[in-house]
């Protein structure tokens, strides 16, 4: 009898310091203050489109953790990496049609991505509250009526999918033009939950564009069951492969720093599981290629493969948002 009582103590106090530990997480840091400036990579200091940007940056965080699993958003040197590297390439792709607003955020470390799924759950909560902040403060303090397009990539995608489900009345569909969230996997189900389309078309508004990159016999930790596909050298769906002729350019950071343009870079094409998959670039380029995620995981890449076709149909996109606003 005496043997059950300790077992059923020793139960419940595990039982009591697993919540505990989820709670001290979740508790452990302080959602960011989106009226402090510096809590802001971009925010423009004059309003020069008719089309706003809110843009969710990818993860640039570790490894190693070392313990630390949520960014510290007074690390000047990560800062600096997230602006330069990410932030900054990426968004000006949407610069010529957009303003453009980009929040730093707590981020997740990519180590929390091998943790268990409840763990995992756990820790995001942190980097969704902190986006959820900062589209609130945008919308109350910046938007003041415009369309805007939100795009992220990685973690960044995938906040954003949180928020599309989990906050939908924040996301207006008579201002959205669109949503580029590359580099997570969006299925059918969770594509109606959020009350948006699957693009199928280059010009089409108001509507989901992902896609993630692999190679032939490529494998992504963020490509799962039911993913779908845009193709972004013809903004469809279909599993037709498209050739390089069809890629107006890609940008590409080596990781020697060097940035370079390269015209009509890689065909494309969806394949049965939901990739976007590519051949394998020529040595000389993939050998200079960053690959975390392994061999044939493009997923770095996902706007650097694509970025002047990106660059065009964000273009394409906002003048038939603004056409059809204006139509009588």
């Amino acid at each position: 009898m005496r043997s059950r009582k300790y077992l059923l103590i020793i139960v419940t106090l595990n039982f009591f310091i697993v919540l505990s530990c989820k709670s001290q997480v979740a508790n452990k840091y302080s959602i960011t203050d989106y009226s402090d400036v510096d809590n802001w990579s971009i925010i423009p200091d004059s309003i020069t489109k008719e089309i706003d940007l809110f843009f969710v940056h990818p993860t640039t965080y570790g490894p190693p953790a070392n313990g630390n699993y949520i960014a510290d958003l007074k690390d000047n040197k990560l800062n600096k990496k997230t602006d330069l590297y990410s932030i900054n390439r990426i968004t000006s792709a949407f610069s010529e049609y957009c303003n453009i607003y980009a929040p730093r955020y707590q981020q997740m470390n990519i180590e929390v991505l091998s943790m268990p799924e409840d763990k995992i759950n756990n820790y995001l909560k942190i980097p969704v509250s902190d986006v959820k902040a900062a589209l609130d403060y945008y919308l109350d303090n910046h938007n003041d009526g415009r369309p805007f397009i939100i795009a992220g990539h990685s973690q960044g995608s995938n906040v954003l999918q949180v928020l599309l489900l989990n906050n939908n009345e924040m996301f207006d569909k008579e201002k959205i033009v669109a949503a580029y969230l590359p580099g997570w996997t969006f299925t059918d189900e969770v594509i109606k939950k959020t009350g948006f389309e699957l693009a199928t078309s280059p010009s089409q508004t108001g509507c989901i564009i992902v896609w993630n990159t692999i190679g032939p016999s490529g494998k992504s930790p963020t490509l799962k069951y039911g993913a779908r596909c845009v193709n972004p050298l013809t903004w469809t769906t279909d599993q037709s492969t498209y050739t390089s002729s069809l890629n107006i350019g890609a940008q590409i950071l080596f990781t020697d720093l060097e940035d370079v343009r390269i015209d009509n870079f890689t065909s494309a094409k969806i394949n049965e599981y939901g990739g976007l998959e590519i051949p394998i670039p020529d040595y000389d380029i993939l050998s200079r290629l960053k690959m975390p995620m392994g061999p044939d995981c493009f997923h770095p890449y996902d706007y650097d493969f694509f970025f002047y076709n990106i660059a065009e149909n964000v273009g394409v996109r906002c003048k038939e948002y603004l056409k059809n606003k204006n139509r009588p």
